[in-house]
């Protein structure tokens, strides 16, 4: 097998579909002579990052099975004149994370690869609710008309990224924190703040965020969530693209569906098995 290193990988958000990755980077990451130095990721691919690279990916996804298998709604109108959330979705989000990493966890991911994690910034001159309108707003126009692998509208409107490195979060709350303002997708979230601003989905800004690694150079390994047109992926000899063989069927935030999950991780790990054979010679 060509036992090609990557000094770099970006694993793009997608909520749920992440699950490909850690299914496709376990059976691809034994066949690496070195791993890389540097991770950029965003959103539900930060929390798969922190898994795979701090070695409790396993323990991660079958908590995430468990308990959604154990939730029948994503949305809950009954609780609105209950002063709780209708959206089951921060605390499960949460609860997954702080299961998942401990301090020995912590320490692992600071002597790992320097994983990097993007959030956006609402412009300065707009109130939180009107810059998630329209953040989401300039995210899906530009997906339907473009489907571009990196927007360029909401930035071009105001929206600021910010780039937060895992080896800066000193406990495993601070980390979940990070990753969940990274995530910040109302109104399955609330508001979420980082260092007392507003942080939103750093996939606004862009969902394969290469940024955050863009000075490391080298090869880097993209693991995208969702396919994307050949045309819409850019041309450049370093860069190795993968993404699933077929569309997956597990929607962004749905969770209530550990089967879908499961068929999520299955796909990654069977394409990540076709990537292996791909590169023997």
């Amino acid at each position: 097998m060509d036992r090609t290193d990557f000094t770099s990988v970006v694993f793009a958000g997608g909520g749920s579909r992440c699950a490909w990755q850690v299914g496709f980077w376990q059976e691809v990451a034994p066949f690496l002579k070195n791993g890389p130095r540097a991770v950029g990721a965003v959103s539900a691919g930060a929390a798969m990052a922190c898994f795979v690279f701090s070695g409790n990916a396993s323990q991660a996804m079958a908590y995430f099975q468990e308990i959604t298998g154990r939730n029948p709604k994503n949305f809950y109108p009954e609780n609105l004149f209950k002063g709780v959330p209708l959206f089951p979705h921060l605390e499960i989000y949460r609860n997954t994370l702080l299961t998942a990493f401990d301090a020995d966890a912590l320490q692992k991911l600071h002597r790992g690869p320097d994983i990097r994690i993007l959030m956006t910034r609402p412009p300065v001159w707009t109130k939180p609710t009107v810059a998630v309108l329209l953040g989401f707003l300039c995210y899906q126009i530009e997906k339907s008309l473009l489907a571009p692998l990196h927007p360029r509208l909401a930035m071009a409107i105001g929206f600021r990224p910010e780039i937060v490195s895992v080896r800066s979060c000193t406990t495993p709350q601070r980390l979940a924190e990070l990753i969940l303002a990274s995530s910040c997708t109302p109104p399955f979230t609330p508001v979420l703040n980082w260092n007392g601003s507003v942080a939103l989905d750093g996939g606004l800004i862009d969902n394969v965020p290469y940024r955050a690694i863009d000075d490391v150079g080298g090869k880097t390994l993209f693991l995208l969530t969702r396919r994307y047109r050949h045309q819409s992926l850019p041309s450049h000899p370093e860069h190795t693209y993968m993404q699933p063989s077929r569309p997956i069927t597990i929607s962004k935030w749905d969770y209530t569906n550990p089967a879908g999950l499961l068929d999520t991780y299955e796909l990654g790990r069977e394409d990540g098995r076709r990537f292996r054979q791909s590169r023997m010679a």
